[in-house]
C-alpha cells in the first residue's frame, strides 16, 4: 500500500453494487469522511440515486447525503485508492474483467460478497486473483454479522477484515471502524470468506424450519449440526476451526439464521411453504447466495471428501423439488448418532 495512501485523511472509495449491502457501506464509509462513490448498473437507478439520495428501492431511510452515484466503471473507478465489491458472487467474474484495465495500480479491493461462484466453485479472493491479478496487500475481505439496515440505524455491530497482508487489514479497519461499526482483523482470509459464504447455506435451513413452524429444539439443533458440517468442510479446505467460531463465523451465522431482514433465511421460509424456487427469489427481490453456495460446497466436499447429509438435502428441495418434510425425515432417521 503507498504511503499517499496511508497519509490521504478523505480517501476516494468506490462502492461497487448499488444493492442493500453496498448501500450500507456507501452509507458508513461517507459518514467518516472519504469521497464515496456508488456505481450502479442500471442508469435508471443511478438518475433515481441523485434526485433522491437515498436507495428507496433496497435501503429505504438510510439518507446518502455525501454520495455521488455512477453508472459508468471508469468514472467511479478514476482516482479510487479503495474499491468495496458489494455484487452477487455470481457477477463477481464478469466485473473483474471488466475493472481490471480501469483500476488505479494501487488500489485496494475490499471484497463484501458472501458467497462461492455457482458454476466454478471459487470463493471472490480466488476469482480476484485470477482475473485481476488482486492478492497480497491488495485484497482485504470484509464479513460479519452485518445486517444493512441495523448498520445505517447505528445499531452496535462488528465484523471482521482479513487479508494475507496485516498491514492492509489495519488500513481497512482503519477506514471502516466507528463508534457504533467495531472491526476486527484476521489473516485467516480462507477461513473468512468461507465463514461468510457457508452460514448462508445454514440459514436456508434454519429459514425452512421457520416455514414449518418448528421451534426452538429444531432450530438449535438443525442450525448445530448444519454448522458443524460446514465447519468441517471449512476446516478440510485449510481454514483455521478458530476462525469459524469467532464473528465472521458463528456471529454471522446467528445473525443470518433468526434475523427477518436475512434474505436466505427469508428464502427457506418461503420454500418451506410450498413455493418453488423461483417464485420464492421473486418474493425476496434480492439476491440468496445461500442458493448457490448450496451448489458449490458440496463440489468442494466432493474434492476434500466430506460428508455434508444437511447440505445434501437443502440441496434437494432447491433443485430436485424435493418436500421439506420428507428432506426432515430423511435427516432424522440417518443411520449413526454419534456426535
Amino acid at each position: 500500500m503507498s504511503d499517499a495512501m496511508a497519509k490521504n485523511a478523505a480517501p476516494v472509495v468506490a462502492v461497487l453494487g448499488a444493492g442493500s449491502w453496498g448501500t450500507a457501506l456507501a452509507h458508513l464509509v461517507s459518514a467518516k469522511g472519504a469521497q464515496t462513490r456508488l456505481w450502479a448498473r442500471d442508469a435508471g437507478d443511478v438518475e433515481r440515486l441523485t434526485s433522491t439520495q437515498e436507495n428507496d428501492k433496497y435501503l429505504p431511510g438510510a439518507r446518502l447525503k455525501n454520495v455521488r452515484f455512477y453508472a459508468d466503471l471508469e468514472e467511479v473507478l478514476r482516482g479510487a485508492s479503495w474499491i468495496i465489491s458489494a455484487v452477487p458472487c455470481a457477477g463477481v467474474p464478469s466485473l473483474t474483467q471488466n475493472l481490471v484495465s480501469l483500476m488505479e495500480p494501487h488500489a485496494v479491493v475490499v471484497n463484501g460478497t458472501k458467497g462461492l461462484h455457482p458454476e466454478i466453485g471459487l470463493r471472490p479472493a480466488q476469482i480476484w486473483q485470477q482475473n485481476a491479478g488482486i492478492c497480497g496487500a491488495r485484497y482485504v475481505a470484509l464479513s460479519g454479522p452485518n445486517l444493512a439496515r441495523e448498520i445505517v440505524r447505528g445499531v452496535p455491530t462488528a465484523t471482521v477484515v482479513a487479508s494475507d497482508d496485516e498491514a492492509s487489514a489495519i488500513a481497512a479497519q482503519e477506514l471502516f471502524n466507528t463508534p457504533s461499526f467495531r472491526v476486527y482483523t484476521n489473516t485467516d482470509l480462507l477461513g473468512v470468506e468461507l465463514g461468510g459464504a457457508l452460514k448462508n447455506v445454514v440459514a436456508l435451513a434454519a429459514g425452512m424450519g421457520d416455514g414449518l413452524g418448528f421451534g426452538d429444539n429444531s432450530k438449535a439443533t438443525l442450525v448445530t449440526r448444519a454448522w458443524h458440517e460446514m465447519m468441517r468442510l471449512a476446516v478440510a479446505l485449510g481454514a483455521r476451526e478458530a476462525t469459524l467460531w469467532g464473528i465472521s463465523g458463528l456471529g454471522d451465522l446467528l445473525a443470518t439464521c433468526v434475523s427477518k431482514y436475512s434474505r436466505n433465511r427469508n428464502l427457506g421460509e418461503h420454500i418451506a411453504k410450498g413455493e418453488n424456487l423461483r417464485t420464492a427469489q421473486g418474493e425476496i427481490m434480492q439476491v440468496a447466495e445461500g442458493v448457490n453456495t448450496t451448489r458449490a460446497a458440496l463440489q468442494l466436499a466432493r474434492e476434500v471428501h466430506v460428508e455434508l447429509p444437511v447440505t445434501e438435502q437443502i440441496a434437494a428441495v432447491l433443485f430436485e423439488g424435493r418436500d421439506v418434510r420428507v428432506a426432515v425425515q430423511e435427516l432424522m432417521n440417518r443411520a449413526g448418532c454419534r456426535e
